[in-house]
């Protein structure tokens, strides 16, 4: 490839490099216009207690964790009186049940993103 060539090249492998970076950034989130709070029939409560939810210090979330008896496991995060997010982790990875949490980005009422359990996510602005 001549010297003019690898020119062109270049902007157009960054351009690449640059979306392949900001996709793989994101793929733990996904956005759609709503995802529904797990079904509680079956679960008590186990345990509550409050968690800092932002990483100020300050414990504003209240969480409550859930319980059924197969070892299923729900966890609702509620800041300033409102549910903000839910994450539900099945004990039997195999039943198609998939592990997930659901988070209220905006405060209206709409689970609207979905991250795994393994993925960081905060309180929404809109509670800060």
């Amino acid at each position: 490839m001549n010297s003019q060539g690898k020119r062109r090249f270049r902007p157009v492998v960054a351009v690449i490099l640059t979306c392949a970076a900001m996709i793989s950034g994101m793929a733990h989130l996904a956005v759609a216009s709503d995802f529904t709070p797990p079904d509680m029939d079956g679960f008590s409560l186990h345990d509550q207690r409050d968690a800092d939810g932002d990483g100020d210090g300050v414990d504003e979330t209240h969480i409550m964790h859930y319980l059924n008896l197969t070892g299923d496991s729900l966890v609702s995060m509620t800041t300033r009186g409102h549910v903000w997010a839910w994450s539900l982790d099945t004990s039997d990875d195999d039943s198609g049940t998939k592990n997930y949490v659901i988070r209220d980005s905006n405060c209206d009422g709409t689970f609207d993103e979905v991250y795994g359990l393994d993925d960081e996510f905060h309180v929404p602005d809109c509670l800060r």
